[in-house]
């Protein structure tokens, strides 16, 4: 895609996106979500928007006799994905082009239902968690995964920088229903779409909080801003104030002495 195209479906891509999400994911490390995922032993499970298939594939190492699921609506995110799989020897690992509103199979196929960093980008998403309760048997679960107030606190401050971040994502949010505030409400919209047994926890997001300085973290960071240019021109009127503003925002988080905290929700409910 070039950087004068804008995609409201993948605000964040670029040829790029597949390896930054890969790499992003070992940040993350999948300790944590395959705590709160807890899969079964023989569970079959979609991860839905997976992306690079990072997820997907640590599911299905995990639970060698279970199967793992991948969907992403993007075919070269698949591609990227059956790929490392292939490469990595994972047979119980299978990957899908397909969309969450229109979920390419059947009513119940599967135990266990995960997404993470996806809603909140699915302007939707009541249609999409109907799609996922329609999906999973009866008795099986859903856990979804999403931040809360991404890339809006850090301190110091640079209050003009805040400004323009808010601005951005107040934007994004006319745009095309993004909401970086998800995780709270995540909660609630379960209830909503019948879900029972509802609850929630919550933990520091480790790709996105702590002091800058960390190299890795910094070309995520860019990689991020620089993908999503042809929206931020979009929103700045032009390329020049686009670019400041992104080169700036990636200054100050990738500063030593500025702290970057962000909070992320795991919410679980069963499908009754």
């Amino acid at each position: 895609m070039s950087e004068s195209e804008f995609n409201p479906h993948y605000v964040i891509h670029s040829d790029e996106e597949p390896l930054r999400l890969e790499r992003q994911a070992r940040m993350y490390g999948t300790a944590d979500d395959l705590h709160f995922l807890a899969p079964g032993a023989s569970d079959r499970v979609l991860d839905a928007g997976c992306g690079s298939g990072s997820m997907t594939r640590a599911i299905a190492r995990a639970r060698p006799n279970g199967e793992a699921f991948g969907l992403d609506r993007e075919p070269r995110y698949i591609d990227f994905a059956r790929r490392k799989a292939q490469a990595e020897q994972i047979a119980n690992a299978k990957f899908e082009v397909g969309d969450v509103l229109r979920i390419p199979f059947p009513d119940g196929t599967f135990d266990l239902l995960w997404s993470k960093h996806l809603l909140q980008w699915v302007e939707q998403r009541r249609q999409a968690l109907a799609e996922f309760k329609r999906v999973t048997r009866p008795g099986g679960r859903i856990v979804c995964c999403n931040f809360d107030r991404f890339c809006l606190a850090h301190h110091p401050t640079d209050h003009q920088l805040q400004i323009e971040l808010e601005t951005w994502f107040s934007a994004a949010e006319r745009e095309f229903g993004f909401d970086t505030d998800l995780g709270r409400k995540l909660p609630h919209l379960f209830k909503a779409a019948g879900f029972v047994d509802v609850h929630a926890d919550f933990i520091p997001d480790r790709a996105f909080c702590g002091f800058g300085g960390d190299p890795e973290r910094r070309w995520n960071w860019e990689v991020q801003f620089n993908s999503a240019m042809p929206f931020t021109t979009k929103v700045f009127g032009s390329e020049i104030r686009a670019r400041d503003f992104s080169k700036r925002a990636v200054e100050r988080f990738s500063d030593p002495e500025v702290y970057v905290y962000c909070t992320l929700f795991y919410v679980e409910g069963r499908v009754p």
